[in-house]
């Protein structure tokens, strides 16, 4: 496995090209990190697959990960694992760690100018004055909204936040609904790993704020080790299969996916509004 920054140093927010490569035998099931990721302490910006190659047995297999980055460390390194899916579970197997150096823009920082040699002017021209700002009545009219403020939160506080966060949820479960079944609509019509990829970033990171659960930076096996759900996982698996396999028969588990989505919604929403 080989894998490496193609350049020496880049600088604060441009984009540089990471390469991951291996080489495997071709019966075997090899999976490449996605967008869902954590490629810290860089930002995943986009990526580029190339077809697998194959002969004598021997599959070859890379992928050019392009990301950025916004911290200030003098050296920045960076190591991606690739997943063998077994039966149960995946085996990582990690690159060499690669280095790169970060270029400083600000070379030079300027002293501060000492108060005394600042270029101040001297104005001797009348101001007006503001009239004396009326305290006592500025206190009672506080005191006044601050009472009727806690009175009415203590009536109806809990009830105001309840129809607020029901209102969040079902927007973005609408939102979430209206990209997943935008990225079905075009795997319908025509397969593409990478619109498949999408829809299932779309429900990690949907479900990860639905259920407080860190979806998004899970593997399969360490989602099902986590939510204990047979068919969740078939339907996991099915689409990790279309994403890096030659699976195209991908549209039941996503439509499966979605319908565990909706379930988790109203099974959210009825203990919000009961609880």
């Amino acid at each position: 496995m080989r894998a490496g920054f193609f350049k020496d140093s880049l600088r604060v927010g441009d984009q540089t090209g990471f390469f991951l490569a291996a080489e495997y035998p071709s019966d075997l099931n090899i999976l490449f990190p996605d967008s869902t990721y954590s490629f810290v302490p860089f930002e995943y910006e986009r990526r580029k697959y190339f077809p697998t190659e194959t002969s004598d047995g021997k599959s070859y297999d890379s992928v050019v990960y392009y990301l950025s980055t916004f911290e200030i460390d003098r050296i920045q390194s960076l190591n991606l694992p690739v997943y063998r899916l077994n039966a149960m579970d995946c085996t990582s197997y990690y690159s060499p760690r690669d280095s790169i150096l970060l270029t400083s823009l600000v070379q030079n920082v300027p002293d501060t100018i000492p108060a005394q040699d600042l270029p101040l002017k001297v104005n001797v021209a009348y101001q007006n004055v503001l009239y004396l700002f009326n305290y006592p009545i500025f206190v009672l009219v506080t005191v006044v909204v601050l009472v009727l403020v806690i009175t009415g939160w203590l009536f109806f506080g809990k009830r105001i936040l309840k129809h607020f966060r029901i209102k969040r949820m079902q927007k973005a479960h609408q939102k979430f609904l209206d990209a997943y079944n935008t990225s079905l609509e075009s795997i319908k019509h025509t397969f593409s790993s990478i619109t498949t990829e999408s829809a299932l970033s779309h429900w990690k990171k949907y479900m990860e704020q639905l259920e407080s659960r860190p979806y998004t930076k899970l593997t399969t096996r360490e989602t099902l080790l986590l939510e204990k759900d047979e068919q969740l996982g078939r339907n996991l698996h099915a689409v990790d299969g279309a994403i890096y396999g030659h699976n195209t028969s991908v549209m039941e588990p996503l439509e499966q996916l979605k319908k565990t989505a909706d379930q988790r919604f109203t099974q959210k929403l009825e203990e919000v509004r009961h609880g």
